[in-house]
């Protein structure tokens, strides 16, 4: 049975480079995601790897030692001072979430962080339930980390919208960045403090105050009951099959391995896998499905600093293979696919399975382990990987094989954008014009052109809301008709676009 190889897939042969060290160390949970809330797995991928350092290493160990020694002494009077002196009560547990906070922060790294007790839940939410939010995953650096001259370290970063949800039906669109919430700025806010506030209740007005190119306007939403899906699959044509991944978390694998019996069995003969906007997730789900499609060869390498008593580590793909190997495959990324995503794509594309189009990924190349501490959890880097091909794409990105080049928009269209979603011209033209065809979606960019508003973004507009007056099961899986990498892809894979579903 198909699900009782996949229970033991994750015993993939590893080749450990062994040095002279012999000192054990237990991996905790391997992690390579940005820290997109709602998108967060964690992985059981924990190798054993034995070294002993060196003499060297030895000493510089001790001498580090000491230092922190001296640290933790001097700390240790401060406190006493403090205890001896200070006029009001002292909250110890507080100062005991400064002092680890503090430490992460220190690091320098914006992957690296504590979340305290208090997060602890959220942290660990099941991205496969429902909660009551406005549908989008969202990324924020360590406020630790924010330089006010740069946006990108301050401001909330919409990841990706939930199709049909609120946010997508509000318009918001990946790499849209919000300062504030209900008019608090969020500069120095966690990602998780900043999902929180976008959560709500049914009924709540939300508002958030989005920058788009210089453009910047309120948008309000109301939170709903939304999922938060892993996979969604379905048959574009008679015979090409579907699947978008929208995270990796541990149950993705298995959510993947049921669409692919699904669409095999409703005649699939190609596929085409949609990565765009996945920020990531635990390594070995992606790992998982990287070796569904490969009979041999290598899936991933990864480099630890050396005193940390791991050595690097090579996987290698299973001989077996759940997805015929005379199958095309297509996976489809953006600058919004990142981390473990970047780990599949370069599993298939370096080992010549799949072909790749898109515009250049994000590029994170580095992995991180969460752990548990003092109730909440710690996570930091501690891996470099690379693909099969030795690259290295941290901060470069894989370049697909067919670029696509996202939509760009003036300051003019923005400002004209947020003029026009002020106005409730949605409504009444669906009720109007209830179908969804793609008549009905051109004939409203036509009527809106002279908006200023860009007549692709209009015909996006218009179509999410077609999809939100669909029940959630009638909803075509993917856009055939006005998404460019979805057309593109057709187009590669020498399939006409029909004209109506």
């Amino acid at each position: 049975m198909i699900n009782k190889r996949f229970h033991h897939m994750h015993q993939w042969r590893q080749r450990v480079i062994i040095s002279n060290m012999k000192k054990t160390v237990a991996v905790f949970i391997l992690f390579s995601a940005l820290f997109a809330i709602n998108a967060a797995g964690m992985s059981e991928y924990t190798p054993m790897i034995t070294v002993q350092p060196s003499n060297l290493q030895a000493e510089e160990t001790k001498a580090q030692a000491r230092s922190i020694s001296q640290i933790l002494y001097s700390l240790g009077n401060l406190y006493s001072y403090l205890d001896n002196n200070f006029l009001y009560d002292i909250d110890t547990e507080s100062i005991e979430t400064g002092l680890i906070t503090a430490m992460i922060d220190s690091l320098g790294d914006q992957y690296s962080y504590y979340i305290p007790p208090e997060s602890a839940l959220d942290f660990e939410e099941n991205t496969e339930g429902e909660y009551v939010g406005i549908g989008t995953y969202l990324t924020k650096m360590n406020p630790a980390h924010a330089d006010p001259d740069d946006p990108e370290s301050w401001m909330v970063i919409i990841a990706s919208p939930f199709p049909g949800g609120p946010a997508d039906r509000a318009g918001l669109r990946p790499r849209d960045m919000i300062s504030a919430i209900n008019g608090e700025n969020v500069a120095s806010m966690t990602a998780t403090e900043a999902s929180d506030m976008m959560k709500g209740h049914i009924g709540d007005d939300i508002t958030l105050t989005v920058h788009r190119g210089s453009a910047v306007f309120d948008i309000t939403l109301q939170p709903e009951v939304v999922t938060t899906p892993s996979t969604v699959s379905g048959m574009l044509t008679d015979d090409i099959g579907y699947i978008a991944i929208y995270t990796f978390s541990l149950t993705t694998g298995t959510s993947f391995i049921n669409d692919i019996e699904k669409l095999l069995s409703a005649g699939a003969e190609k596929l085409i896998i949609d990565l765009r906007n996945n920020g990531g997730g635990t390594v070995q789900s992606a790992l998982e499905i990287a070796d569904l499609f490969l009979s041999s060869g290598e899936m991933l390498e990864t480099k630890y600093k050396p005193a940390s008593g791991r050595s690097e580590t090579i996987i290698y793909a299973d001989q077996d293979i759940l997805i015929p190997e005379d199958i095309p495959l297509l996976l489809i990324v953006n600058g919004g696919t990142a981390s473990s995503s970047e780990i599949l794509t370069g599993a298939l594309k370096d080992n010549g399975r799949a072909i790749v189009l898109g515009s250049q990924t994000f590029g994170k190349g580095i992995s991180q382990e969460i752990r548990p501490y003092r109730g909440g959890f710690i996570q930091i880097t501690t891996g470099h990987f690379y693909t099969p091909s030795g690259n290295d794409i941290h901060e470069v990105g894989i370049t697909p094989d067919i670029l696509v080049e996202e939509p760009e928009y003036t300051d003019e269209e923005m400002e004209a954008f947020e003029a026009f979603m002020e106005e409730d011209r949605f409504s009444s033209y669906i009720e109007e014009y209830p179908e969804y065809t793609k008549e009905n979606i051109e004939n409203f960019a036509k009527e809106n052109n002279s908006s200023g508003v860009p007549e692709d973004l209009l015909r996006i507009l218009i179509r999410n809301e077609y999809l939100y007056t669909m029940d959630y099961d009638e909803r075509p899986v993917a856009d055939i008709w006005f998404d460019p990498y979805i057309t593109a892809a057709l187009e590669d894979m020498d399939e006409s676009i029909p004209s109506e579903t």
